[in-house]
């Protein structure tokens, strides 16, 4: 037990012993809750503006003992109208019926401002998914229903690993775009990211999503820069009682054979409040699958545009081929003899092994569980002790391929909530398991079965010259192609087929090591420690502030953790920290105004102010027009900041100052990559101090990188939500947005030696740098949601997202890549009632995209316009408490599978059934 998570328990059982044991007796009340059909069970009754409260129990009783009269009792419950009942004294019949509510606008959202509106009134666009939606979702998984909000993005680098996007510039790494999980941003300290749902919120526990598409930093830090997500688990004290839902189903992809791969999900969730005091949460939750198959072993990655098949070049670099990434240039004449001149230069890769062989289970399993200890310490203030644990096995892509094997993170978490304060402490903690690096694996592979500077060069060298010199019989003499194949053929006859039991002892062997140590796995042991307050110090005035340590530990297999070679790799802690406040007033009788301010600071960069100003003019029965100004930055991530990963061909650095100054590459001390291939291609070369020697000179290029800064944006809205006619929902929103100093990367060789863990790097060592682009980026874009309340319980849904960007070169030769990897145009349909006729329900959501350019360090290729069909229809069986649901995903579309990033697996469809067991089933 870490020392972290002993002072939490120290905590909570200090303020367990100094709060009052009991309620102090005021007033009773007691009475039933029903609907037109009978009781109503788990209906919430809370004291409006307290913590106090009970819910209604199997027959529909309530009794509630309040220490203090007069008061107001609220009645809630997904699906039926909200209704407040002053309370003055005791009583024993205040029974309450209620009525059901299609929510049309009626939904309360907390993320926009960090306290309760309407979602109507909101100062900045919001998507909501409650309660209601997320039990009829028509997908198998409630991650791919957020593909059907307007604006919103779904990257798939695996089947349990989704990347959620909103307003382009985004990969699997989803870096700029931050989610919370009650409160506590998810992302892993070493990866930077959010991993999806690999690690948040059993689907049982889930109440609600809310998505800001666009900047939040002014109240969520320097991460929220393109979106921020607050998934909310239940309250153990407001949803009691248990949940058991079992789903079964399998998968099927034409890329895949067509076969049928078994699809499993459990889910169990149970809570239990003892009093009006004490109440406890567990949650189980546990997939079981096959991964969708990534294939595509005919496209080049570094040319997917080619409508010529490149599989018999010489250079031919797979998609999803590993170990060809590293290129071999071999001047023939200089290498063999001048005889040989004519033969000109081999531009060669290594052949590549399919990644399904490099993948020992493709398996993609996933497996949760959580615990939760609420107390209410008084009337006003709750404190609650989180553990939580997710994990599984899954693929990312970066600037190569990782299979994530046994992945794990922990969460330890107390916090202290009413009306006013929301206080929280937690940490996470990161275990990469047995990992991998599919790249570094296949390139290993290929060195151990036939190395390439003593076996595999020299014996494809000596093949070519004696193929085309005409000695190979059945081969002319002069055709390099034929030369080329044979070449290939002869080099490749050592190592042995794949899938034997050599071939797999060797891979094995691989994956066991270390990367960097002769291996393809690597470790995190990486700690992010955090601390946050917001406080309400009145009604128009909110405050607050965090505090965030990062604690990077891979044992020298990703980071720079020991640069001088004394053999101890340490720590690395960057701690950041920010205060915010937001304003919140109405100027004149329906317009008001919303300002907040807020100022970051880095302990490797300067504090940053990022303001956000809003106005809201409600009019008529329920309209509103928000106009916005909002700012945002963004600091290097840990990786941008202090990463030292080999990739065979070039070194990934974080060109943090303190990282990178100690190899002299920095601030006009590298030639650019580009300028040294081609000083190298024309015969040149680096002595030992950085000498050009022979060649043309001439070509090499300085490259001057500064050292990476935050990158920073200013965001422009407007736009209109409101009810037309009581019956349809309209949400329409236009944003410019104006992007600055955006990371990129350069390839650039040094200009002199340099020194790394006690090796000496020689002048022309190749390094790939973080690094701020000048060229300017704008982005635009238009959203339409429009709900319609169709009558008789059906609802429609339609959404429209149209998004563009430009660049604003900064030179003709600039080559910066935004990766923007959004369609222009995305449509979204869903059509839902949850009560057809008794018990019968259904949802059908309906969604397309253009085409649009993946942008990545890993490839660039362009994703084919596609089009999904997801739809379920459920039935209710009262008496076993339990909802019936059949269902399939990306359905009747053909055999259309699809990929939404490049290099990613090819995604097809799903077909399942699930029953879902809750104790309090109305």
């Amino acid at each position: 037990m870490n020392n972290f998570v002993k002072k939490l328990i120290c905590l909570f059982l200090i303020l367990f012993t100094a709060s009052n044991l009991s309620f102090s007796q005021g007033i009773t009340v007691s009475g039933s809750v029903s609907d037109e059909n009978g009781e109503l069970i788990g209906v919430n009754i809370l004291v409006k503006g307290k913590v106090q409260g009970t819910i209604s129990n199997r027959d529909g009783n309530y009794t509630l003992d309040v220490n203090e009269s007069p008061l107001t009792l609220v009645f809630s419950i997904v699906g039926y109208k909200t209704q407040e009942i002053d309370v003055s004294s005791s009583t024993s019949n205040l029974d309450v019926e209620m009525s059901e509510d299609i929510l049309l606008g009626n939904e309360v959202v907390i993320s926009a401002s960090r306290i309760e509106q309407s979602i109507l009134e909101a100062p900045v666009t919001i998507e909501k998914m409650g309660l209601l939606e997320i039990q009829n979702a028509a997908t198998a998984d409630f991650v791919d229903q957020l593909e059907h909000i307007k604006g919103v993005k779904v990257s798939r680098g695996s089947l349990n690993f989704a990347a959620i996007n909103t307003r382009g510039f985004a990969t699997d790494a989803n870096t700029r775009f931050v989610q919370l999980v009650d409160g506590m941003d998810t992302s892993a300290p070493l990866l930077n990211f959010p991993t999806g749902n690999l690690v948040g919120v059993n689907p049982l526990d889930l109440e609600s999503i809310e998505i800001i598409p666009g900047a939040s930093s002014a109240l969520y830090g320097p991460n929220a820069y393109n979106g921020t997500m607050l998934m909310t688990s239940k309250n153990p004290f407001e949803y009691q009682g248990l949940s058991v839902q079992v789903m079964q189903g399998y998968t099927q992809s034409a890329r895949g054979g067509n076969e049928k791969h078994p699809l499993s999900k459990y889910n169990i969730r149970y809570s239990k409040a003892f009093n009006d005091k004490l109440a406890i949460k567990v949650n189980f939750a546990y997939d079981l699958s096959e991964d969708w198959i990534a294939n595509d072993y005919t496209t080049d990655a570094a040319n997917t545009f080619s409508a010529v098949d490149l599989t018999g070049q010489s250079n031919f670099n797979g998609l999803n081929l590993h170990g060809d990434e590293i290129p071999i240039i071999l001047p023939v004449g200089a290498l063999a003899g001048s005889q040989y001149a004519s033969f000109g230069v081999l531009n060669l890769r290594r052949t590549g092994f399919p990644e399904e062989s490099l993948i020992v289970d493709n398996g993609a399993n996933n497996m949760k569980y959580d615990i939760t200890v609420n107390y209410r310490l008084n009337d006003n203030l709750e404190a609650s002790v989180l553990y939580r644990k997710g994990g599984g096995s899954t693929i990312y892509t970066g600037t190569q391929k990782y299979a994530l094997r046994d992945f794990g993170q922990t969460f330890y978490k107390f916090s202290l909530k009413s009306d006013k304060l929301d206080f929280k402490v937690w940490q996470s903690v990161t275990d990469a398991g047995d990992s991998y690096n599919l790249g570094a694996l296949g390139g290993i592979m290929n060195e151990a079965f036939s190395p390439s500077a003593t076996s595999w060069v020299p014996t494809y060298l000596q093949t070519y010259i004696v193929t085309m010199q005409g000695y190979v019989p059945g081969v002319p003499a002069g055709n390099s192609v034929f030369a080329h194949q044979v070449a290939r053929g002869q080099a490749d006859a050592a190592i042995p087929a794949i899938g034997s039991t050599e071939y797999n002892a060797v891979r094995d062997q691989v994956i066991a090591g270390k990367f960097q140590s002769g291996g393809a796995s690597f470790t995190d042991d990486s700690k992010s420690t955090n601390g946050e307050i917001a406080y309400k110090a009145a009604d128009w005035l909110l405050v607050g502030a965090n505090y965030r340590n990062y604690g990077i530990f891979t044992d020298g297999t990703v980071f720079n953790e020991d640069p001088d070679g004394d053999g101890v790799n340490e720590r690395i802690h960057i701690s950041e920290w920010g205060t915010y406040a937001q304003v919140n007033t109405k100027i004149v009788n329906g317009l008001n105004f919303t300002g907040s301010l807020r100022y970051d600071k880095n302990e490797n960069y300067d504090g940053s102010f990022t303001p956000r100003l809003a106005l809201v003019y409600s009019f008529g029965k329920a309209s509103n027009i928000r106009v916005s100004y909002q700012t945002g930055f963004r600091n290097p991530d840990t990786q941008n900041q202090y990463i030292f990963f080999p990739t065979g061909t070039v070194t990934l650095l974080g060109t943090a100052k303190a990282n990178a100054e100690r190899y002299g590459i920095m601030e006009g001390g590298a030639w650019s990559g580009n300028s040294y291939s081609a000083y190298l291609n024309s015969g040149g070369s680096l002595d030992a101090s950085g000498t050009p020697i022979g060649g043309n000179p001439a070509l090499l290029q300085e490259a001057y990188v500064d050292y990476i800064q935050p990158e920073r944006l200013k965001a422009f809205e407007i736009g209109y939500k409101g009810i037309i006619g009581d019956a349809v929902l309209a949400d329409i929103n236009y944003h410019k947005t104006y992007y600055t100093d955006m990371f990129g990367g350069v390839v650039v060789a040094s200009k002199n030696s340099a020194t790394h863990a006690g090796e000496t790097l020689a002048p022309g060592y190749g390094w790939s740098l973080g690094s701020n682009a000048k060229d300017d980026v704008e982005s635009w874009g238009i959203g339409v949601g429009l709900t319609f309340d169709l009558g008789m319980g059906y609802k429609l849904t339609g959404n429209y997202n149209h998004l563009e960007q430009e660049i604003n070169y900064a030179s003709e030769q600039s080559t910066f890549l935004s990766y923007f990897n959004t369609p222009e145009n995305m449509y979204t349909f869903t059509m839902a009632n949850r009560k057809v006729f008794k018990n019968f329900g259904f949802s059908a959501s309906l969604r397309f995209q253009d085409e649009f350019l993946y942008e990545s360090t890993f490839s660039n290729m362009t994703i084919p316009a596609y089009g999904s069909l997801d739809a379920q229809i459920n039935y209710k069986i009262e008496s076993l408490k339990t909802i019936l649901k059949l269902g399939g995903n990306h359905i009747g579309i053909g055999n259309n599978d699809y990929r939404s990033r490049s290099g990613g697996p090819f995604i097809g469809k799903t077909f399942y059934v699930s029953l879902t067991f809750d104790e309090f089933l109305n």
